[in-house]
């Protein structure tokens, strides 16, 4: 594996922190783009309580507060903003459905849709009623496979959408994606179970009560920060950061952004007075974060590389495309 692609999955597992580790919920966020294509994207209001879809000129497509108010997950099918909403990781319910209706049917209880192009090329987390979950691949080509798994089950995949890690408990199974559909291509069994993933693209996964990335040597590398707990991670293939979110005693929100190097090194950090969307550019040269109503570029070493005023959220395509929702609700694709 070359160094630029030594930076692959990213699985964090915070350790023994109090309550005030974590933001509290969050009334007043602005809206967030939850998913991307070049093609327009999947919003999440948080004051309009509604999910959104636009198309690539900000054209509103639909929209639905009924997914929102039960909390399902939404992602993209081939495209933005065809959406398919699901129960979350966190809960069965809803039953998945895309706009036009039932996505998929199964004998056994579907929980929720982590990734899907269409209702023939999808991966779908089904129960037994019991303490165990499968995932189904569903593939154009062929019969779908079920894989039995005890534990709640997480899945990330890179920028591309071609390669994927889902852990349950303490096992990882990596996957890829071609024409056929999904694949299982390799799994390995951690020391410990997993909490939050990302991903870029390679076959590398890290764990623990520190966070960990594992390069090209399965050797896995501790991720060493000043931050005492991890709440999440955006990665890149040459780059990654890791993040947290704490308030202070006033109540004031706070963000804590950390550059990490592939051997699991602090290279930079920041401190931000609020509670910051964090994303990669899927490179990992660079990472987005979302705050204040600004978004600012960084580099890997930290260094701001452009700033665009007047943003709500802001998210890379799969192509590195820089998507900005702005503060009145457009869409913009500013020129770099």
């Amino acid at each position: 594996m070359t160094p630029r692609a030594l930076l692959a999955v990213l699985v964090l597992l915070t350790g023994c922190g109090t309550a005030t580790d974590q933001p509290e919920p969050v009334t007043e966020r602005p809206p967030e783009i939850v998913t991307v294509s070049a093609e327009g994207v999947v919003v999440a209001d948080n004051r309009a309580r509604a999910f959104y879809g636009l198309d690539r000129s900000g054209r509103e497509l639909w929209r639905d507060p009924a997914a929102y108010a039960v909390g399902a997950d939404v992602i993209c099918q081939a495209r933005c903003p065809d959406p398919v909403f699901s129960g979350s990781a966190e809960g069965a319910h809803p039953e998945p459905r895309s706009l036009s209706g039932v996505f998929a049917r199964s004998d056994a209880r579907i929980r929720r849709v982590p990734t899907a192009r269409n209702a023939s090329d999808a991966v779908i987390v089904e129960s037994d009623g019991a303490e165990e979950d499968s995932l189904r691949l569903i593939r154009p080509a062929g019969k779908d496979t079920r894989i039995r798994l005890k534990g709640a089950i997480s899945w990330a995949e890179d920028a591309s959408r071609t390669t994927a890690v889902a852990t349950s408990g303490k096992r990882a199974l990596w996957f890829r994606h071609d024409r056929r559909g999904w694949r299982e291509v390799a799994r390995d069994t951690l020391a410990e179970p997993v909490r939050v993933l990302c991903a870029s693209d390679g076959t590398a996964v890290v764990a623990g009560e520190r966070a960990y990335v594992l390069t090209g040597s399965g050797k896995p590398v501790p991720i060493t920060t000043s931050l005492p707990v991890v709440a999440g991670c955006a990665a890149g293939t040459q780059g990654l950061v890791v993040y947290a979110y704490w308030r202070d005693g006033d109540g004031r929100r706070f963000t804590g952004v950390r550059g990490v190097d592939s051997a699991g090194r602090q290279r930079w950090s920041r401190e931000i007075a609020a509670e910051a969307q964090i994303r990669a550019h899927p490179s990992g040269a660079e990472f987005l974060i979302t705050y204040g109503g600004a978004a600012e570029v960084v580099d890997p070493a930290g260094r701001t590389m452009a700033r665009h005023p007047g943003t709500a959220s802001a998210a890379y395509t799969t192509d590195g495309e820089l998507a900005l929702l702005t503060t009145e609700g457009r869409l913009r694709w500013p020129d770099r």
